[in-house]
């Protein structure tokens, strides 16, 4: 399980208080991030590139490019669809004019399997402030892999 100075396993990790020195870009994926959270993917798309792209590394069910809205709404479904619980508790919003990344905690479980495992979601952004492409990144593709079999 999960542990070092951010939380404790089981913990639930509390992010840091956002400031006028967080960087645009890095307010609007906490913004992006709770409408997914949330269930509410027209706000999350809202936000996304019409061409958007967006990449999961690995060998499992979830890998692959995703174009659109529709690939990638499709790939949101097939998680919701092979997981009992999924949760990405953010530890960290970084941004700048052209980048803009989260890092969370995953808690995921499926049947008798449980997935606690640290993330990292980078965005490029477009000239229009808008996310163009994202690539998803587990830290231990291993574990994603074998949970996501």
């Amino acid at each position: 399980m999960y542990t070092d100075n951010l939380t404790k396993a089981g913990e639930t990790p509390q992010l840091r208080a956002f400031t006028d020195r967080d960087h645009p870009n890095a307010v609007k994926l906490k913004e992006a991030h709770e409408s997914f959270q949330q269930g509410n993917l027209e706000k999350l798309f809202q936000l996304f590139a019409d061409d958007m792209v967006w990449t999961v590394p690995g060998n499992n069910q979830l890998s692959g490019t995703f174009h659109g809205q529709a690939e990638i709404e499709e790939n949101f479904k097939t998680l919701g669809s092979v997981v009992d619980s999924y949760w990405a508790y953010p530890l960290d919003y970084f941004g700048s004019d052209h980048h803009v990344a989260l890092v969370a905690l995953v808690r995921a479980t499926r049947g008798d399997q449980t997935l606690e495992e640290r993330e990292c979601l980078l965005f490029t952004v477009n000239e229009e402030g808008r996310f163009k492409e994202c690539f998803h990144l587990g830290l231990d593709d291993k574990k994603w892999d074998e949970f996501f079999a």
